[in-house]
């Protein structure tokens, strides 16, 4: 069986000499590779489309044809882990170079051509192996091209000092003073450990006008300040990941962005990771040479914040509300979660916002909680009239959103804004047709009036309140709502807001 098998691959070698490359590749290649270069049954192989081990000089992919490769490796951002085994016994130079052109020309690829001159040069420089190699052997020799950077005129400004916490770099003297033209930021090149920090300055020239995940890590600290503003922060002394690490999304316009890294190294390990991705990537690219490592179990924590002058939004599965929700978290630490399927917020809570590990990690299924505390239900059905539309969302400078919705022919604008412990909500009615009612609470008790509120008993039981002033009410015993509004309706322990074309009415949702 076994000469049968050896004389079976003899005869394949001999017929397939004469045929080009890509039947050799189905030949040799493709029940691993797959005939579209993917990765056969699903991508449970490595993929050759797209590939960086197949982009770049030819050694490297001419090497592992060769003597075949084990272990763990990364490719396309996926890990893998199985054995090729040597095709250099087998396939003569000019099959080899055959199968390689082919490939590096294939699905994409655009890497120059192989000749069987260089497979024999290849092959004699290792004639002595008699091992697969593994990863980390192999890219010693030939390292993998390196992804363009997309910070321009990168410099650095090294200084020496003792900081458990961001100085004033402006302040200070800086030892050294250089131009990174690879584009990456690393903390090696600092002349010491211990005891000094780093402040990077670049253009960061975004591919493509759409929305920018930045995640930030460091050790110890640092911060980044994109277009003039605080982006992200990490705080203190400690190490890099975990939940120090800090994750930020914006929408930015194709084109250069001014951006300042600082960083500071106290004592102990150092390290600084920053990341990103963009409309068109599902994997991080990085800006550092330092990737940041998950933990063992689940997703990494990737706090979002709000920075000092903007509200952080965050547009996934919140758990407590409907699929269709929109989490924003305001500066100073107050936040609540919109439903677009109802039409409300139905969430809100202090504390800190949410953590976007779950959803931001290799698209992680399932429902986010709130990251905070005082967590409080506001509603979790419909709060207007059936065959309401939702309409979109706008943001101002600041990131507080003002919602819009469709009532018959009445349109409704629904805005939020926060200062600490308190959230106001603003809602106005324009157009033609009868008032609308609003449910702003499932659960409430009467607390005191500031004003004068005429109390109407309507025939179907319920009771209508006609306000002069404020009225404030107590929410699941964790908020205390107040209402600056025309009318509100009541419905045993549903409190609904009714406004008229032309009307408006605030609402304030503070923490007691």
């Amino acid at each position: 069986m076994i000469r049968l098998w050896f004389g079976l691959m003899a005869t394949l070698a001999f017929t397939a000499s004469a045929q080009d490359g890509g039947q050799l590749y189905e030949t040799y290649c493709g029940a691993c590779h797959a005939a579209n270069g993917e990765g056969a049954t699903g991508g449970q192989f490595p993929p050759l489309a797209g590939s960086e081990w197949v982009d770049g000089p030819a050694e490297r992919a001419i090497q592992i044809v060769l003597h075949g490769l084990e272990g763990p490796v990364e490719v396309s951002g996926k890990p893998f882990n199985l054995l090729m085994p040597p095709q250099g016994a087998m396939l003569p130079d000019d099959q080899i170079a055959a199968i390689l052109t082919y490939v590096r020309s294939s699905w994409g690829n655009s890497a120059d051509k192989v000749t069987p001159a260089m497979v024999a040069k290849a092959r004699a420089a290792t004639a002595d192996r008699s091992k697969p190699w593994t990863a980390p052997e192999i890219l010693k020799l030939h390292p993998l091209p390196k992804p363009e950077s997309p910070l321009r005129n990168l410099t650095s400004r090294v200084y020496h000092g003792e900081w458990k916490k961001l100085p004033d770099f402006a302040k200070l003297t800086a030892e050294n003073v250089e131009e990174e033209h690879d584009g990456i930021l690393s903390v090696t090149h600092a002349d010491r450990k211990d005891h000094f920090g780093i402040v990077w300055e670049a253009d960061f020239m975004v591919p493509k006008t759409g929305e920018y995940i930045f995640r930030f890590a460091c050790d110890d600290g640092g911060r980044i300040i994109l277009d003039g503003e605080v982006m992200l922060e990490v705080h203190g002394l400690g190490p890099m990941g975990g939940g120090r690490t800090q994750a930020a999304k914006l929408t930015l316009e194709k084109g250069p962005h001014p951006i300042r890294i600082e960083y500071y190294e106290f004592t102990g390990q150092e390290g600084i990771s920053i990341s990103w991705k963009g409309p068109d990537s599902d994997d991080w690219n990085e800006l550092s040479d330092t990737k940041l490592k998950p933990g063992r179990k689940g997703p990494p924590s990737i706090p979002i914040t709000p920075t000092a002058k903007r509200a952080a939004i965050y547009r996934n599965f919140i758990q407590g509300t409907t699929s269709r929700s929109i989490g924003i978290g305001f500066p100073g630490g107050v936040n609540f979660a919109y439903s677009a399927d109802h039409m409300a917020p139905e969430l809100a809570w202090k504390g800190d916002f949410i953590d976007g590990g779950l959803h931001w990690t290799n698209r992680g299924v399932g429902a986010q909680s709130p990251a905070g505390k005082d967590v409080v239900k506001l509603t979790s059905e419909p709060a207007l009239p059936e065959g309401s539309r939702f309409r979109g969302y706008q943001l101002d400078a600041a990131g507080n959103p003002t919602f819009y919705n469709k009532i018959g022919e009445l349109k409704l604008s629904d805005a939020y804004h926060a200062s600490d412990n308190q959230i106001s909500r603003t809602l106005s009615v324009d157009g033609n047709g009868e008032p609308v009612s609003i449910l702003i609470s499932e659960s409430h008790a009467m607390g005191s009036i500031d004003g004068t509120a005429k109390v109407m008993p309507q025939p179907d039981g319920t009771t209508r309140t006609r306000l002069s002033g404020t009225m404030n009410f107590t929410v699941r015993d964790k908020l205390t709502l107040k209402v600056a509004g025309p009318s509100l309706l009541e419905k045993g322990p549903e409190l609904y807001l009714l406004l008229a074309p032309g009307e408006s009415a605030t609402l304030t949702y503070t923490w007691k």
